[in-house]
């Protein structure tokens, strides 16, 4: 994702596990203080590396850890600014089995980024039934302000004089704005006075009201309760499958806030998928293009999240597990699941090696150092886990041993090397094309150019469409980012996939046949700024940002990106 997304997401909203010490949860939901930090802190430093620099993450969080949670976005560098807490009442009931108090509030925290501005909500009818036009201003409709300064200032203490030369002392802390701007004010009209002179009037004007600012109390059916986010997923599976979810009001006052219907969303907690059904249901009202980005490690994925999503894009209401409105939305998502830590160990593969075994057993102080320094790099290379880089060849193949969500049965199941391999150098797919085999014919022509003892060199002849022909090849056209989050900076990008044979001089004549003859593409052409090829070439390599070159080894990248350290 961090090549993808950097500084791309907009908004983050996340719900973590609060640390509550009951255990019974699906993360380890039992961690002392320094290990839930350290639990937070990796996850909340990766995440400030996707926002855009005018973004905003919002946490929920609870009493127990609030303040080490905020410390952590304070002093981590990791957001410019804390903007606010917002109290959200999650339960209307009282809850009798409490020690001392009945909890009935979370903390909803927000940090912005360096430029993030005002968040501003759209003006109700019921925001705006204190505003009217009396005296028939000709700016508008308008209500009366204070007129009081908020703190003490001796040169805002003066009497003002009013039409019929009547004195108004000064408030306690004196007026809102020097003389000057006063006697203007009284000028433009902007400050009027009651009939009997005895009020000054501050006209607040409606048409410079940039819409509603939120408040900080969230409370009642418009935001959600913990019973009415269960109650959502009782009458979508019939069953509530998920303990204590959001609810999609919360989310959606959320990312109401930002003023724009465009965005990434991400929510690297996704739990039951709420976030995802928020975005869905406002694009659903207002037709926006806002997009989520989800990340859950729990066994849930399959059988909460996922049909959850499925489920409110094909009907917005729903009862008893089934749809009863057909109000759909057109709607696509990915799903893309990542290898797991215990994935990886599972498909460490050890070399064998019988002299090996012998010398190390013979001699235990070769074999403490050749274990503590040697052993894993050098007898696991071939591991799939590890980039087994020979099984490149057909990037069809590449299979790894997966254990099975909420067992320990494995099974051998294919690897999406094309997919990953997008993921890991941020690409921005434009065109996939569909693969494509092909049987070839070749000849050998004179060639004087060549050494003495190599007289000819093989040509293709022709390559003819077939599908069980010896040759595949699949194309992948976008573009990355050179400076994360600038459109401007565009790398145009051709990622050229094929099946390798046994006779490398037969492969390499048809891709320069197939690529430069069949498509017309030349590396030297500025259609593509960067060409990517799995295996071995001869193709023209013109040269480019000084010592790089135009077309790059899949292998080279795919490996400099795995283990970039990120």
């Amino acid at each position: 994702m961090q090549q993808k997304y950097r500084e791309q997401v907009k908004c983050i909203y996340i719900d973590p596990p609060y640390n509550t010490g009951d255990g019974d949860f699906n993360y380890k939901d039992s961690y002392k203080h320094s290990s839930w930090l350290g639990f937070m802190a990796d996850r909340l430093s990766l995440g400030a590396m996707l926002q855009t620099v005018n973004g905003a993450l919002f946490c929920n969080i609870d009493d127990n850890e609030f303040s080490r949670l905020k410390e952590i976005l304070e002093n981590g560098l990791l957001y410019n600014r804390f903007v606010s807490n917002v109290i959200w009442k999650h339960t209307k009931q009282s809850k009798n089995d409490e020690l001392n108090f009945s909890r009935q509030w979370n903390y909803l925290t927000c940090f912005g980024m360096p430029d993030l501005g005002r968040f501003r909500l759209p003006r109700t009818i019921e925001d705006n039934k204190n505003y009217s036009n009396p005296d028939n201003d000709p700016r508008g409709l308008w209500r009366s302000g204070d007129v009081r300064s908020p703190n003490y200032r001796k040169t805002l203490c003066f009497e003002i004089e009013t039409p019929s030369g009547r004195k108004i002392l000064p408030p306690e802390n004196g007026w809102r704005w020097s003389k000057d701007q006063v006697l203007n004010k009284i000028e433009t009209n902007e400050i009027m006075f009651s009939k009997d002179e005895t009020k000054i009037i501050r006209k607040i004007y409606l048409d410079n009201q940039e819409g509603r600012v939120p408040e900080n109390l969230w409370e009642g059916e418009r935001f959600g309760t913990t019973r009415t986010a269960t109650k959502d997923l009782k009458d979508i599976f019939s069953v509530s499958p998920f303990d204590t979810p959001k609810p999609k009001e919360l989310i959606q006052r959320i990312i109401e806030l930002f003023e724009t219907s465009d965005m990434y969303i991400l929510d690297y907690f996704a739990g039951s998928g709420t976030t995802a059904h928020a975005v869905i249901n406002l694009n659903r009202e207002d037709n926006g293009k806002r997009k989520y980005i989800l990340v859950e490690q729990n066994n849930y994925f399959d059988t909460v999240l996922k049909p959850r999503i499925q489920k409110v894009v094909y009907s917005k209401d729903w009862k008893d597990g089934k749809p009863v409105s057909r109000v759909g939305i057109s709607h696509c998502f990915k799903t893309l699941r990542l290898e797991s830590y215990e994935d990886t160990l599972n498909n460490l593969t050890l070399k064998t090696d019988a002299h090996r075994d012998i010398a190390l057993a013979n001699n235990p102080d070769l074999q403490r150092d050749y274990l503590l320094n040697y052993f894993i790099d050098v007898e696991t290379q071939t591991s799939q886990s590890l980039l087994n880089i020979a099984d490149f060849r057909d990037p069809t193949a590449y299979k790894m041993n997966i254990k099975k969500p909420g067992s320990e049965e494995q099974s051998l199941q294919a690897i999406d090397l094309i997919e990953t391999f997008n993921w890991l150098i941020g690409l921005w797919v434009s065109n996939m094309a569909a693969p494509h085999s092909f049987s070839a014919e070749f000849e050998r022509e004179q060639d004087p150019d060549l050494p003495n003892d190599q007289k000819t060199r093989l040509i293709c002849k022709r390559l003819k469409v077939d599908d069980k022909g010896d040759y595949w090849f699949r194309l992948i056209e976008g573009y990355t980012l050179k400076v994360p989050g600038d459109e401007t900076s565009k790398v145009a990008t051709l990622i050229i996939w094929r099946k390798q044979t046994a006779d490398a001089e037969k492969d390499n004549v048809v891709l320069q046949k197939f690529l430069m003859d069949k498509l017309g593409i030349s590396p030297r052409a500025q259609t593509y700024d960067v060409i990517y090829i799995n295996g071995s070439h001869t193709l023209p390599n013109p040269v480019v940002e000084g010592e790089k070159t135009k077309v790059r080894l899949i292998e080279e990248a795919f490996h400099n990106a795995m283990w970039s350290g990120e």
